[in-house]
């Protein structure tokens, strides 16, 4: 019996720990989006793609995934985009000087595990 109560009691611990870094992760999907809108370097013609950048997190089975991403079409463009154009080509896994998404996530990545590192040896 004292070990089947352990065991509930660890499995609660647990529990309350996933979901106090889902919250964390929750409050950094909202400043990262802030920030990202904030700080993106093009220059708004309809606002389009400043209104569609959006993050959250997704629970994956065990895992949980904070993203950062574009909500228009063209929103991998802005990442890319470089000048003069035929230089598009070889700079394809390379951002771009509008690039927001990377920039923002290794901006803020060592932050992030910190806190959750924080969290977790509570």
């Amino acid at each position: 019996m004292a070990k089947r109560r352990m065991a509930d009691g660890v499995r609660d611990t647990l529990e309350r720990r996933r979901a106090a870094i889902y919250a964390l992760l929750q409050n950094w999907s909202g400043y990262l989006e802030a920030y990202a809108k904030s700080h993106a370097s093009w220059t708004d013609r309809t606002g389009h793609a400043r209104q569609g950048l959006h993050a959250g997190v997704e629970v994956r089975g065990s895992s949980m995934v904070l993203y950062l991403s574009h909500g228009v079409e063209y929103g991998e463009w802005l990442e890319i985009a470089c000048k003069p154009k035929r230089l598009r080509k070889a700079l394809w896994n390379k951002p771009g000087p509008y690039a927001i998404v990377e920039p923002t996530m290794q901006a803020h990545e060592r932050r992030i595990r910190k806190t959750i590192e924080e969290l977790w040896r509570k």
